[in-house]
């Protein structure tokens, strides 16, 4: 399996025999959208001959399956007798190879929020609302799943490895969240990525549909992919973003990094919150990560520091959507960080008070996906970090996605789901 431009997977199934062989596919898979149009961005299609990539099967990453006698591997991607620029998974080995470089080992932890849909043939796209009479936050048994699919994911995600911590049912009928053990970065990205394709084909089987769309329902809240990140010096040692003798129990390093998070706050949206949807969950008042902001233990904040310090001492991002890619998410992420420990920045004071409090900055993710483009391309420092072919990749599919938008004459609403989203999305997400 590997990921392309759009977070979704490609891949192949061979026998065991052949896992130390490289694929050869075309290229063009990292520049399409997701109805396979080829899109006309240089070096990576028509101009070039739709030339082959290899994938890369990294044995390290082998875990059982979902499916029958199927085990499953991540593959690694190379053009050329090179890492392949435009490839998800390339950005965030940059990323965590730039903090190797200072030392350090990134660690993260994922949080996949989804909800579970039931058929409908009314709504658009098939599927609406599960009914749970009984539902409650964090809610087990009939508090929060009626269906059996709970348990299906638990035993799944134990089975394939995936390092599970727990399921549990959130905040409105059918939505769920699945978390994962912290790990390093690249591991616990390729975990996240696994996810995404288990949980939806093993609701598929019962004849439900998981999605992982921002904010399917316009009545429930919306679903996020929360990234918890912190860092271990390389060759072991004590959690660096701990400090018992520093404010709030926090080093100066988290201080900064939390400082570049802030300073490339809006940069981060294209590629935490790649949907024209994704911007309906991303707003002031919902609990999502939209305000320039940090807090100690604040769920109003974007970057938020919990309580807990020594080894679990992290900053966790609450603004990537459920939709986002775990790897470029994961990577614009890292990258800001560093930006921010490179130039000595400072986070400030964080925020206070509950969720009725007036914020401390007026700055926030942008308003919609156009909007978040404009911001990513208007920030070179993140850019250069992410690499000018990906960007350039990424703002063209992300771009026709927005034409294909406005030829359906759609209105832009937050308080409305369009039946095109809904159609178009769900799905692949």
């Amino acid at each position: 399996m590997w990921s392309d431009l759009n977070g979704l997977s490609h891949g192949r199934y061979v026998p065991e025999r052949r896992l130390d062989e490289h694929g050869h596919h075309a290229v063009t898979t990292l520049a399409m959208n997701i109805t396979r149009d080829i899109l006309a961005i240089d070096g990576y299609a028509g101009d070039v001959g739709f030339p082959d990539l290899s994938t890369v099967p990294l044995a390290d990453t082998r875990r059982a399956g979902w499916e029958v006698d199927t085990d499953v591997m991540i593959a690694d991607l190379e053009f050329r007798h090179a890492p392949l620029a435009i490839a998800p998974r390339t950005a965030l080995k940059n990323a965590v190879d730039a903090w190797r470089a200072l030392g350090y080992e990134p660690q993260l932890g994922y949080e996949m929020e989804f909800y579970v849909l039931q058929p409908d043939a009314n709504a658009p796209g098939g599927y609406g609302p599960l009914k749970i009479p009984s539902h409650r936050v964090y809610g087990v048994g009939l508090g929060g799943d009626n269906t059996g699919l709970m348990f299906d994911l638990y035993d799944a995600a134990e089975h394939c490895g995936l390092d599970l911590e727990g399921v549990m049912g959130e905040f409105h009928p059918g939505q769920m969240e699945l978390n994962m053990r912290y790990g390093p970065a690249l591991d616990a990205a390729d975990r996240a990525f696994i996810c995404k394709d288990m949980t939806r084909e093993l609701a598929a089987r019962k004849g439900y549909w998981i999605t992982y769309m921002g904010r399917p329902i316009a009545d429930y809240v919306g679903s996020g992919l929360h990234i918890n990140f912190s860092l271990v010096p390389i060759g072991g040692g004590r959690n660096a973003f701990d400090d018992p003798s520093g404010e709030h129990g926090i080093s100066p390093l988290t201080r900064q990094c939390i400082g570049g998070l802030i300073a490339h706050h809006e940069a981060l949206g294209a590629l935490s919150a790649p949907l024209i949807n994704s911007y309906k969950r991303l707003m002031p008042g919902i609990i999502a990560g939209y305000w320039a902001n940090w807090g100690l233990d604040n769920r109003t904040s974007t970057y938020r520091v919990p309580g807990e310090r020594g080894d679990a001492t992290r900053i966790e991002n609450r603004m990537p959507c459920a939709s986002a890619s775990p790897y470029l998410a994961a990577a614009v992420m890292l990258n800001a960080a560093l930006l921010g420990v490179a130039g000595g920045l400072d986070c400030g004071e964080p925020q206070a008070g509950d969720g009725d409090a007036t914020p401390n900055t007026d700055r926030h993710t942008p308003l919609t996906l156009g909007e978040a483009l404009d911001a990513l391309e208007a920030d070179p420092a993140i850019c250069d970090a992410m690499g000018a072919d990906l960007v350039r990749a990424f703002v063209a599919i992300r771009r026709d996605d927005l034409a294909r938008w406005e030829a359906a004459g759609e209105e832009w609403s937050v308080d409305s789901i369009s039946p095109w989203e809904l159609v178009q999305y769900l799905p692949f997400y």
